[in-house]
């Protein structure tokens, strides 16, 4: 795997792997909901500087998170994947089993992108490096890539961020 960090946050680390053309997420520690807030602004702006169809995200290092984080991923930040052009994720369970609970809340009610829950890398891997591309469909006509774009942008400023 020959991978660039783009990104070096308290608690994630994100990296292209160019030679399967998708971002890697590597997240660790005891996270909050002021972390994870911070860590996905962070990994937000990846969003900005390039698409991409596919997420490795890796949890295995993660051992803790307060409940408050699993409603938060999925109302509000999980559901701006898939307006960024994130088709597929492979995402691989933390060992806690709190954690691996909380995941599945997060992750409960996503209908986009397709997120496929693992235990180990090795099958999420596979299984990414595997999945085939469906075309693209605009899942809001309405709005705009630009539009879209300009919207996540707003989203982050928002949250106290800045944009670059």
């Amino acid at each position: 795997m020959e991978d660039k960090i783009l990104l070096t946050a308290p608690n994630v680390t994100a990296y292209y792997d160019a030679v399967n053309d998708w971002l890697y997420l590597d997240w660790h520690g005891e996270l909050d909901l002021e972390l994870i807030r911070t860590n996905c602004l962070q990994v937000a702006r990846c969003f900005l500087t390039k698409r991409y169809k596919r997420i490795l995200n890796d949890n295995t290092n993660i051992m803790k998170i307060t409940p408050d984080v699993a409603p938060w991923l999925a109302k509000e930040f999980l559901p701006y994947m898939r307006m960024v052009g994130i088709e597929y994720v492979a995402w691989v369970y933390s060992p806690s089993m709190e954690v691996q609970n909380d995941t599945e809340v997060a992750l409960e009610k996503l209908s986009a992108p397709v997120v496929a829950l693992f235990d180990d890398m090795a099958s999420a891997y596979d299984w990414l490096s595997g999945v085939k591309f469906k075309s693209p469909v605009m899942l809001t006509p309405i709005q705009s890539v630009t539009q879209i774009m300009t919207d996540l942008k707003n989203r982050i400023l928002s949250l106290g961020g800045s944009v670059s």
